[in-house]
């Protein structure tokens, strides 16, 4: 659960408030017409991700039944950011400018 939740939430932390920072300080501005709800959504598909933490995971545990869970917990996190990712940008993502007709 862990690992789930550290991929989800970590990435979303750290890459969002990254940009927040940046922002906040000068440093860095959003894209023209993007959102914050945008850049949330693609914080949180940076969470997708298997090669460092399956390294890391099986690295940190010999046995293999925990190793087992890590894979698992790596799946289900990848799999949680990508749904979630993908929600936050079909809400907040760019709408086409309406036509005068």
């Amino acid at each position: 659960m862990g690992v789930a939740v550290g991929l989800m939430l970590g990435k979303l932390v750290g890459v969002l408030g990254t940009v927040a920072l940046l922002v906040n300080l000068g440093l860095a501005h959003l894209p023209a017409q993007e959102s914050w709800g945008q850049m949330a959504g693609t914080a949180f598909l940076c969470g997708i991700g298997f090669t460092m933490s399956l390294f890391i995971g099986l690295l940190a545990f010999k046995d293999p039944s925990v190793q087992d869970h890590v894979k698992i917990g790596i799946l289900m996190g990848s799999i949680g950011s990508g749904v979630l990712g993908a929600l936050f940008l079909t809400l907040f993502g760019r709408r086409p400018p309406k036509s005068r007709a």
